[in-house]
């Protein structure tokens, strides 16, 4: 499948079901969307970081400070989490808590499900999507030039909660 041709659930602003679309129409609409984020520790509580391929739509060669990405019509958020994880890091997990946030910028809006988890720097795998990756502690992951701002965003969510 064509990434351009991809099924995206969409949603209200206020976070509502209702309907879906192909990925191209939603960013070139800048349609209100749902997108996984997990942001992946490891025991030192380092962030792992990932260099987005130089391809992408959005932020092409940048900084993700989250494993993540759009949501299908046909998925749960559990599911979404856990596809994206696996897909981007290599990493399988299961996800039972996550929290909603907004996010919305010139370049997209969206509604994203923020969830994480503990990984080993050794059991990450690379991805046609993500091209390197490194480990860095979180204040410094947060300053890093190119990081992605809804990555950065759910990334500064995560440390002020208490999830």
């Amino acid at each position: 499948m064509r990434v351009d041709s991809e099924p995206v659930l969409l949603v209200s602003r206020h976070n509502h079901p209702r309907g879906s679309c192909q990925r191209g129409r939603m960013q070139r609409q800048r349609l209100v969307h749902r997108a996984s984020y997990v942001v992946v520790q490891d025991l030192a509580g380092r962030v792992c970081v990932q260099k987005r391929a130089a391809d992408k739509h959005f932020y092409p060669g940048g900084w993700d400070l989250a494993a993540g990405g759009v949501m299908r019509p046909d998925e749960s958020v559990a599911q979404g989490l856990s596809r994206e994880l696996y897909e981007e890091l290599g990493l399988q997990r299961q996800f039972s808590r996550w929290q909603w946030f907004w996010f919305a910028n010139p370049h997209h809006r969206v509604w994203g499900a923020l969830s994480s988890t503990v990984g080993c720097p050794d059991s990450v795998s690379l991805s046609d999507e993500v091209v390197a990756v490194q480990w860095l502690p979180v204040r410094q992951a947060l300053a890093l030039p190119g990081a992605t701002p809804d990555t950065c965003h759910a990334l500064s969510l995560l440390l002020s909660s208490s999830f």
